[in-house]
């Protein structure tokens, strides 16, 4: 999420930058109160879930025994998902 942030606020100023930080922290909040909400993706493991901050995906793992979610990768929603990215 950093480099996102900082290649957004070095080329699109930091107005946007400020948004999509506002933007992640809201997803992480939704996670944090729900973390099975976001869409399954058994291709990339039994645990791993995708929720979107347009255009980009955030990969993560949701460990229900634990309650716990680890965001793997953030991704231009462009890119090709596979096993490989992760």
């Amino acid at each position: 999420m950093a480099g996102i942030v900082a290649y957004l606020a070095g080329n699109t100023g930091y107005n946007l930058a400020a948004r999509y930080v506002a933007s992640f922290e809201q997803l992480y909040d939704r996670l944090a109160d729900h973390p099975g909400s976001g869409a399954r993706r058994p291709s990339l493991g039994p645990h791993v879930r995708i929720a979107i901050v347009s255009p980009y995906i955030v990969i993560y793992e949701h460990d229900p025994a634990g309650e716990t979610v680890i965001v793997l990768r953030i991704v231009h929603g462009r890119r090709k998902i596979t096993g490989d990215l992760l």
